[in-house]
């Protein structure tokens, strides 16, 4: 983990009581870093605790808080609520992290930073923190992933297979995508720690393969030895879903952006060089397939 810009080893982690930021929790600690994990609730990292993590309450409401979480770490990573998302959250973070003399941040805004404003607030607040990143002087390396295998866990797609053999998301089938899953991408953020060197660099992180709908479909079907099928789901009918889980409103981004998708497939289709990516950060991708068959208990009617 060493070289001519200094040793990376102890890693602040924002976010490790969720799905996507606990796999990066779980990595550093396993790759030998010394991981403190801030959480409003410290008592849901305990299993991160007992793994050898320290775990410190934080809040990003809190800016005295972050500062404090933050002293004495090398590195932070970084990654802000994806229900809340306001880009005030990731500036504190990144003043925090400039204060305490953190060496590198890096950065996982879920997604690709849109290249102008869209008037999503969910996609524009990764506009916003990237300037504010890029204009703090704190180096820092970016990592945008594609789109989440786990997504397929979601109540909008995994009971469907199980109950009627159906894989349904909402993209029009001339959408082609790079699924990737949360432990690829949290072995690519330790692989960015080991190259501090990197900073000032945004790396596009996918999966192995470009698939549309019934390609998946047909991922799914290998992996669960039963033929599934795909259905382009309605964007209002996906919405729904994030209007249940969020509140009144929380769904409107959601049904917009994926109404903007069957408009123009081509804003969400991605074909990344992987190539890139893999020559700095070299790990091994997951196929769908893989994913499919580890997680195939989710997505089988029970017996």
């Amino acid at each position: 983990m060493s070289d001519r810009h200094g040793t990376i080893e102890k890693v602040l982690v924002y976010g490790a009581t969720g799905q996507q930021a606990r796999p990066v929790a779980a990595r550093l600690l396993e790759a030998g870093f010394t991981v403190r994990v801030a959480s409003r609730t410290p008592a849901r990292a305990a299993d991160l605790a007992d793994l050898g993590a320290e775990v410190v309450a934080a809040d990003f409401s809190d800016p005295t808080s972050l500062r404090a979480a933050s002293e004495g770490m090398d590195g932070v990573f970084l990654l802000v609520p994806f229900f809340d998302p306001q880009a005030r959250y990731g500036r504190e973070a990144v003043n925090a992290a400039r204060n305490a003399g953190v060496r590198l941040v890096v950065w996982n805004p879920t997604g690709a930073i849109p290249p102008q404003r869209t008037g999503n607030a969910g996609l524009d607040v990764r506009r916003d923190i990237h300037e504010h990143l890029k204009g703090s002087g704190v180096p820092h390396i970016v990592l945008q992933p594609t789109a989440y295998m786990e997504n397929f866990l979601g109540p909008w797609t995994a009971p469907e297979v199980a109950a009627a053999d159906t894989f349904a998301y909402p993209t029009p089938l001339e959408v082609v995508m790079q699924w990737v899953s949360h432990d690829d991408v949290a072995a690519y953020v330790v692989a960015a720690f080991r190259r501090p060197d990197l900073a000032g660099r945004v790396f596009d992180v996918g999966g192995p393969e470009a698939l549309n709908g019934e390609e998946v479909a047909a991922r799914f079907s290998a992996a669960l030895g039963r033929r599934i099928t795909f259905r382009p789901m309605p964007p209002k009918e996906f919405g729904a879903y994030f209007e249940a889980m969020g509140g009144p409103g929380a769904g409107d981004d959601v049904t917009a952006a994926y109404e903007a998708v069957y408009e123009n497939p081509t804003m969400l289709s991605t074909r990344v060089d992987l190539a890139v990516t893999l020559s700095e950060l070299s790990i091994t991708p997951t196929s769908l397939r893989e994913w499919v068959g580890r997680h195939a208990p989710a997505f089988t009617r029970p017996v």
